[in-house]
């Protein structure tokens, strides 16, 4: 039994104290490693001295950083502080939703989008409407969309003389403001979840530098019909950074305002935003590559549900879940993380998708693993969120059952290698450190996380859960986390 609050922002799955009691009898009975036992009775070692020191020196308050550090291998852990604080995990979120879903999907899990023909279909005409249909692909990318469609001109369909219809209702979720969380509404982490959802919603704006005549060129992918694109990017001097990708895209009622400065050595490079509805922008995308491929369509877009009598023309088939968990951990996307976890709901409890099905999933597959989740919140399975909350004897648990799980090499390939690629790419790259850990890393105001596994230098596993909530925590909370790695290496 799953006992729900609702609480600011969204509905999480807790436990009262009867089903808290009932999951331990379950707990019991289910396989469980008996280390996890272990560890719940044992008296282990807070923070290393030095540790405590440098927390001194940066000012850090010892009540805002959480730590669980064990040794695999070993029946206790390492260091515990504060690990029973539920705290907002920012992106380390993701290793729960990517894990629950090898367990519940499993690795070769694929998502299906179809498209449908509602009319008559004869000599390469369709005499009626299109209906695309999604189940959730994350990664229903540029490449994958124009194989989809050129599939069809396979199968020879060449002209639509009706209209686009978008079938979305896999997913039944809240209207979403992507202006809610930031007040940034077209940038990309912000986009909204979609059953049907082309290339994570996001245009790809091309920006060229002319010298010439020393303006900023910018085109949008797919183009946007009617678009009234005010251009006020200047031409820069000096060499390329950062923060010459970094333009503002306001918009306004009359159109999109870009500003911003862009060097000429930038060269040519896309930035992306988001700028249409998930219905819009497949629409768009549409009109696009159809035509692009030598299609015929003059069409409108409408919304709504493949119905009894139409016919399935196409059926295309996404990369399996192994392969997307990569893009979602090690480059940390929040549209994907959320697609898979609305999936989680459909596959377990039947569609349409809700967000309550899929915590309710979640619960249950954590509560069979023996991992504690009183007090978490699985707000959106992205840990976007302000109302997220994860404990690091809960992550630490996590990775602990994960590690003896047959889908670990999965799960842990997922993550970024320290100092080679994803998030982690840049960090401890001239150290020794480098290539030693696969760990997802989770950033919001106020909110820092690391978490995952290491090999230290002697050859231990480790198991690493750093948790950081505070002002401090994007300042000399990076610094401090860094610290403990280093020491954790060490050991």
């Amino acid at each position: 039994m799953l006992k729900k609050f609702i609480i600011a922002f969204g509905l999480c799955v807790t436990l009262g104290s009867a089903v808290a009691k009932d999951a331990t009898q379950s707990a019991r009975s289910a396989p469980q490693p008996a280390e996890l036992t272990l560890i719940r009775h044992a008296q282990t070692a807070d923070l290393p001295d030095e540790i405590k020191t440098l927390m001194q020196q940066y000012k850090i308050p010892a009540d805002n950083l959480s730590v669980y550090i064990r040794d695999l291998n070993a029946d206790v852990p390492m260091v515990v502080h504060h690990d029973k604080v539920p705290r907002n995990p920012a992106s380390v979120m993701k290793l729960l939703t990517t894990w629950t879903a090898l367990k519940l999907l499993g690795p070769s899990y694929t998502w299906k989008t179809e498209a449908w023909t509602r009319g008559e279909f004869k000599d390469g005409v369709l005499n009626g409407d299109l209906i695309l249909k999604g189940f959730g692909d994350p990664f229903l990318t540029d490449e994958a969309f124009w194989q989809l469609l050129h599939d069809l001109q396979l199968k020879g369909l060449k002209e639509i003389r009706g209209n686009l219809i978008v079938d979305n209702s896999y997913f039944s979720i809240p209207d979403y403001d992507p202006a809610a969380f930031d007040n940034e509404p077209t940038r990309v982490y912000n986009a909204q979840p979609s059953a049907l959802m082309f290339n994570f919603q996001a245009n790809r704006f091309l920006f060229e530098a002319d010298k010439s005549n020393g303006k900023v060129g910018i085109t949008p992918f797919p183009l946007i019909p009617g678009l009234q694109l005010e251009n006020s990017m200047t031409l820069s001097k000096g060499g390329c950074s950062k923060q010459h990708y970094r333009p503002d895209f306001e918009q306004e009622s009359t159109g999109l305002k870009v500003s911003g400065a862009y060097s000429a050595d930038c060269g040519k490079n896309f930035i992306l935003r988001v700028m249409s509805t998930p219905e819009q922008h497949v629409f768009n995308a549409f009109q696009d590559v159809w035509h692009s491929q030598g299609g015929v369509f003059n069409g409108k877009l409408q919304t709504g549900q493949v119905q009894a009598s139409d016919v399935l023309l196409h059926t295309h088939e996404s990369r399996t879940l192994g392969e997307q968990i990569r893009f979602v951990n090690k480059w940390s996307n929040n549209v994907m993380a959320r697609n898979i976890f609305l999936t989680l709901g459909a596959e377990m409890l039947g569609a349409p998708a809700t967000l309550d099905k899929s915590r309710m999933a979640t619960a249950e597959l954590l509560q069979k693993s023996g991992i504690e989740y009183t007090g978490m919140v699985v707000e959106n399975g992205s840990g976007l969120s302000r109302v997220a909350r994860l404990s690091a004897r809960q992550l630490g648990q996590l990775l602990e059952v994960a590690w003896r799980d047959p889908y670990m090499p999965e799960f842990m390939a997922s993550m970024p290698l320290l100092g080679e690629d994803g998030t982690l790419a840049t960090r401890f790259k001239n150290a020794d450190l480098r290539g030693r850990s696969h760990m997802k890393t989770g950033t919001l105001n106020d909110a820092t996380a690391i978490a995952g596994y290491m090999i230290t230098r002697s050859g231990k596993r480790l198991v690493i859960v750093l948790q950081h909530n505070g002002r401090e925590a994007q300042g000399s909370g990076r610094r401090l986390q860094d610290a403990i790695l280093t020491w954790a290496f060490e050991q």
